[in-house]
């Protein structure tokens, strides 16, 4: 799952050229989740990116998987929802509506997460990282065209302050396990989210060299976020 200014490809970069020609993936079904950042609110894309998510437990049927592959049905074991900056903020509050209806999908789930934004971020850099050519008094008139940068506001009427809430209640509950990411990884020096450690998140990785939008895109002779993935299937 992507974050602002993304796509569901071109943020991975070779993710999905690699993970065809490795042992690990051979038994998965690799899903990229695409939505269109420059429309609608935080709320609006994970109320969506929910609906989709329910769909995996009839993925063939559910028309996720190309049925013209004649492919057999699917019961999964485990899914692994991976997500970058935004994109974290959409995946956990997915989640939550999942633990709220009591999903059983949502027990199958392991969170992996690329410089997450979940502690909100600098607006002003986002926008001028995610789209290309932007600079200096054009990006706060990026945050006032697209209103889903304001939700990366992180204030106590904001979605991060409620979704941050409602899952330290679940954690608290034993409710929560799938919101427990068990991969966090940041750019060294990230100039647009922070790295605080987010309630009982596994301890994160920083790979130097790296920037925000780089980081969770391999390539020659940057293979790391490829081999994270891999270490948590």
């Amino acid at each position: 799952i992507h974050g602002f200014g993304g796509t569901s490809i071109g943020t991975w970069n070779n993710f999905p050229t690699y993970i065809t020609s490795e042992e690990e993936f051979a038994k998965s079904d690799i899903i990229f989740y695409g939505y269109d950042t420059f429309k609608g609110q935080a709320g609006d894309h994970s109320g969506e990116l929910f609906k989709f998510l329910n769909l995996v437990e009839n993925p063939v049927a559910n028309h996720i998987l190309p049925i013209a592959q004649g492919l057999p049905e699917r019961n999964y074991s485990g899914i692994i929802l991976v997500a970058h900056s935004l994109g974290a903020i959409l995946t956990r509050q997915a989640l939550i509506f999942a633990i709220n209806e009591n999903k059983t999908w949502a027990d199958k789930v392991t969170l992996a997460l690329f410089a997450p934004a979940h502690h909100g971020a600098n607006i002003i850099n986002l926008a001028m990282q995610a789209l290309p050519g932007l600079t200096g008094l054009l990006g706060i008139f990026a945050k006032l065209r697209y209103p889903i940068l304001n939700d990366l506001d992180n204030t106590e009427e904001g979605i991060i302050h409620y979704i941050k809430e409602r899952t330290h209640e679940f954690q608290n509950q034993n409710k929560g396990d799938c919101t427990k990411a068990k991969l966090v990884v940041y750019a060294k020096g990230d100039k647009v989210v922070r790295n605080i450690p987010y309630l009982n998140d596994i301890a994160p990785i920083v790979l130097a060299e790296t920037s925000h939008v780089s980081v969770c895109k391999p390539k020659s002779g940057f293979i790391e976020p490829l081999d994270l993935l891999k270490s948590i299937i």
